[in-house]
């Protein structure tokens, strides 16, 4: 079908979204770390000896928080409590896709028939599975590498609520020397699709050397489910 007055909606996510943060994304806010090349296609923030970088990128913007079905646009007329297509704002109501909340075998306590359905607007948006840090350190093991992942969804005149995806700490970050440089997946704790609104992603690393050490930082990988149509 080339063209439509409706919409379609997905529920199952591809796995295969692929986006890079290169290393001019990040501001160090320790100010320590500069900009070298090394060579034709290679450019990093590079830190010398003894020193310490703090740096910090913004991931977004990739959210979707999902939207209401309704009678002008949707192509699955699929009545509802509130006599017209779901879900809608009325509370407790569906759509078809709610039929099929899991793959199959279905668990008992996920049927239909028992009322688990999917309710509100289907989750829309990316859902970040792991992150792939680039870098390469030489002339001696780094003193610490930490990484931090951070969801922030900020309200008008309330404070911020901060989750963390990835607990700031080492994570399993590789520290000692390596001629080539690592890449070193992060696995999410608990990967959920990202559709609060006013949401900030921010990924902080942290990097310290030693007298003899330099570090190369390169930039990450998001590996993630999408499902933004």
């Amino acid at each position: 079908m080339s063209v439509s007055e409706g919409r379609f909606e997905g529920n199952t996510s591809f796995p295969d979204l692929q986006f890079f943060i290169g290393f001019d994304d990040f501001q160090d806010t320790s100010a320590h770390a500069v900009f070298a090349s090394q060579g034709a296609g290679l450019i990093s923030q590079t830190l010398a000896q003894s020193l310490v970088s703090t740096l910090f990128a913004n991931v977004g913007p990739y959210l979707r928080t999902g939207v209401y079905a309704t009678t002008a646009y949707d192509q699955e007329q699929y009545g509802t409590a509130a006599s017209v297509p779901g879900p809608s704002a009325v509370a407790n109501t569906n759509g078809p896709l709610s039929m099929l909340p899991v793959y199959p075998p279905i668990p008992a306590a996920s049927m239909a028939t028992l009322g688990n359905l999917q309710r509100g607007p289907i989750p829309k948006g990316i859902q970040i599975d792991s992150v792939d840090v680039i870098y390469t350190v030489g002339g001696a093991a780094l003193t610490t590498a930490t990484i931090g992942l951070t969801n922030t969804v900020f309200a008008n005149n309330a404070a911020p609520v901060i989750t963390n995806l990835i607990t700031l700490g080492s994570n399993g970050l590789p520290t000692l020397t390596q001629a080539q440089p690592y890449v070193k997946s992060i696995a999410v704790t608990t990967p959920a699709m990202l559709v609060t609104p006013d949401s900030e992603v921010v990924l902080n690393l942290n990097f310290t050397t030693q007298g003899s050490g330099n570090l190369l930082f390169y930039g990450v990988v998001f590996h993630c489910h999408y499902n933004f149509n």
